[in-house]
């Protein structure tokens, strides 16, 4: 009798300590994408508030749900990434309640692409602030392509529909044979490479069908590119040209004609501005009192072609460019150096492939921005 007690006993403690193992984990995993689409509608987000949805960020929502913070920990480093997103007037209040939420954890946060609005705030908090390249975008409204500036525009586009390719963008919910052609192109793209995160999109059903796609078919009207194109909930609305794939056999220029169709639809669907993304170590450490880190970035970008092709990338984005925007790391008690690392290590970690059971429910036609 006394063994059966015993072993009952024992055995109710397994069963709550399992209950509390998973209750944890969910609630340290669980992504509350609900709250991010009321919060991004009600405030209004930024071009980077749309990497949320990747489910691969812990989330800091203020008491009073006012400001939202996405962040990824490594270490005992809490990684920001981007603005705060939320009210205005609550913003600064919003940041004091994650770092006072960060000192009683007893982690130290760094903010990774930070715009200008944000730099008196953290320089006021002792941070130390980096230049790590700048943000592309096109406005819409200068966009044209009339003019002789615009004269290989209009041969990309020329090109293209003489030799019967279709163009078109479409919007969730999509029908599982997109699905299945979109992740078909992905698969071929990536060619056995891992997918990133954290600061860079990775193809998962989910998350391309939160937002309304760019097509490109040849002739056959097989699907040869796509690229997903969330928007930033602004009343002067910004898309993202976010998740791009190809296939190998794409002709040159695919991707250009994706680019100029994408910006010709946005122009006329309303959108004011068109963002390209960070081209990292863009106009880093030109100025003659930029901080020594800042130089020896830009020697990296000036000679780091083997390892990365910065020039390459703002090369490419400078064709279609008219708007160039500073992003910044801001980081306290840690090196600059050591930051960077750490961010990369974390951007290229291969995302959580778990499925969250509920997200498919939080959204009507699963679609977000």
């Amino acid at each position: 009798m006394l063994k059966a007690i015993i072993f009952l006993f024992l055995f109710i403690l397994i069963l709550v300590a399992l209950i509390t193992f998973f209750f944890k984990q969910e609630n340290e995993n669980t992504f509350n994408g609900s709250i991010v689409l009321w919060m991004l509608k009600r405030y209004g987000g930024n071009t980077l508030s749309h990497l949320t949805f990747l489910q691969d960020k812990h989330l800091f929502v203020s008491k009073n749900k006012s400001v939202l913070l996405s962040y990824r920990q490594k270490g005992t480093n809490l990684f920001v990434l981007g603005d705060p997103i939320g009210s205005e007037e609550k913003l600064k209040d919003g940041l004091d309640e994650f770092l006072a939420y960060a000192r009683n954890e007893g982690k130290t946060p760094a903010f990774y692409q930070i715009t200008e609005s944000f730099l008196t705030t953290f320089k006021e908090k002792g941070y130390k602030l980096f230049k790590i390249g700048e943000e592309a975008k096109v406005c819409l409204n200068q966009f044209t392509i009339e003019g002789k500036k615009s004269g290989k525009f209009r041969t990309t586009l020329n090109k293209f529909n003489r030799e019967g390719y279709h163009f078109e963008v479409v919007s969730p919910p999509f029908s599982p044979e997109l699905i299945k052609e979109l992740r078909l192109v992905s698969d071929e793209w990536l060619n056995g490479r891992k997918e990133k995160s954290f600061s860079v999109s990775s193809f998962s059903e989910d998350y391309i069908s939160l937002f309304s796609v760019s097509l490109l078919r040849d002739s056959n009207k097989r699907l040869i590119a796509f690229a997903s194109l969330p928007s930033d909930y602004q009343e002067q609305a910004t898309i993202s040209i976010d998740l791009m794939r190809y296939t190998k056999d794409s002709p040159a220029g695919a991707m250009d004609m994706v680019f100029i169709s994408t910006f010709i639809w946005a122009k006329q669907a309303g959108f004011s501005s068109c963002s390209l993304g960070l081209s990292p170590l863009s106009n880093v450490g030109v100025e003659k009192n930029a901080p020594i880190m800042e130089k020896v970035a830009r020697y990296a970008y000036l000679n780091g072609c083997r390892f990365y092709n910065f020039k390459g990338l703002r090369n490419y984005k400078a064709k279609f460019a008219t708007e160039w925007s500073p992003r910044y790391l801001a980081c306290k008690r840690v090196s600059f150096l050591y930051s960077i690392l750490q961010i990369v290590t974390i951007v290229k970690r291969e995302p959580n492939a778990r499925k969250l059971f509920f997200v498919r429910k939080l959204f009507n036609h699963k679609k977000a921005v």
